[in-house]
């Protein structure tokens, strides 16, 4: 048997086929992946090195490090802005709330116009027979050429307990609107401009007070046109 021909002929037959370039190839990519793997892997001097360049960048001491400051001030930069928008924010609104109500504002109001608003305050009025009434409180007490107004949707109410009380001068010029609020039983003045009040959105007769006394407008004390007695609205 000779050997050294079978040898020959199995490496020409290689070399015809392209399989020694092959063999070649995969050896020469194997060796250059170590070479890289040597110089970059996690274990090599460069990786050792670019680790410590790192930490020396990075250093922190801690000791030195207030981290009860630090976390006060970033809180207290979060809550600035957070002020800062609710403050836009609030008076964006309020602008907005009062140009409303003042939008369709009238020069002139009449008490019994009041009255009848104030009558939409009556709970329950759904449940009074045909013949049967509610009867509201107004009084007016006139002093100086001034009047205090009181007003109340229910029935038999004291001049100082009233819901509303209003002082009118002589001119017809609202100067004081007082509202009783009935659960709290704190009194609280429109002239004081309750900020709260106005966000939280103003309704019925309240509103309209308030228009009165920010608008300048007159009122009318017609007490003989006011109508104090208020049936069920199905039977009218």
């Amino acid at each position: 048997m000779d050997l050294n021909k079978m040898v020959m002929d199995s490496l020409a037959k290689m070399q015809s086929e392209g399989k020694v370039q092959q063999i070649v190839e995969k050896h020469v990519e194997s060796t250059v992946n170590d070479v890289v793997k040597d110089l970059f892997g996690n274990w090599s001097d460069f990786s050792k090195q670019l680790k410590e360049k790192a930490n020396e960048a990075l250093q922190i001491n801690f000791k030195d490090l207030n981290l009860a400051s630090y976390n006060h001030l970033i809180l207290q930069a979060i809550k600035d802005k957070l002020d800062d928008e609710i403050t836009n924010q609030g008076v964006a609104q309020i602008k907005n709330q009062i140009e409303v109500l003042l939008s369709d504002t009238k020069r002139e109001y009449k008490l019994s116009e009041l009255v009848k608003e104030l009558s939409e305050e009556i709970e329950d009025l759904d449940d009074l027979g045909y013949e049967e009434y509610h009867e509201m409180t107004l009084h007016v007490d006139n002093s100086y050429g001034s009047s205090w107004i009181g007003l109340d949707s229910r029935n038999d109410i004291s001049e100082y307990d009233c819901e509303y009380r209003l002082l009118v001068n002589s001119e017809g010029e609202v100067c004081s609107v007082k509202i009783n609020n009935k659960e709290s039983y704190s009194r609280r003045n429109i002239n004081e401009f309750d900020v709260k009040a106005v966000l939280n959105g103003l309704h019925g007769l309240e509103e309209t007070l308030f228009k009165i006394y920010t608008s300048g407008a007159k009122l009318i004390i017609d007490e003989e046109h006011c109508e104090l007695e208020v049936s069920n609205p199905e039977y009218d």
